[in-house]
């Protein structure tokens, strides 16, 4: 929703919707997810159910996302510092795909030639 306002330049909304975003994201994958989710896969299941080799497996992969979201989240929260600090964000994503390298404009060139 916030790219969607950056392209219609609706700079506050934008803003808006990116807090909200990072609000929602820290609450559901880093306090929710690992106070509920994980402490009742690694914890409680124990006393419901018994040990089998799926069940280490399938709380790996939990451990490892929980991993993923604290490195997401540092990335965001080093985006929202620059917000702050500068003002803009620059996304660069989607502009990278709509214009070709100059590895491509190269490779172009030479083909012709």
């Amino acid at each position: 929703m916030a790219k969607m306002l950056r392209y219609l330049n609706y700079k506050k909304s934008c803003d808006v919707f990116f807090f909200l975003f990072t609000l929602v994201w820290v609450v559901t994958r880093c306090v929710i997810f690992p106070a509920w989710i994980l402490h009742s896969t690694l914890y409680d299941a124990t006393m419901i159910i018994d040990m089998f080799p799926a069940y280490f497996i399938f709380n790996g992969l939990l451990v490892i996302l929980q991993f993923l979201h604290i490195i997401w989240t540092y990335f965001l929260f080093k985006a929202v510092h620059k917000a702050v600090t500068k003002g803009t964000v620059d996304d660069n994503r989607s502009e990278n795909e709509l214009e070709p390298s100059e590895d491509e404009n190269e490779n172009d060139a030479k083909k012709v030639k």
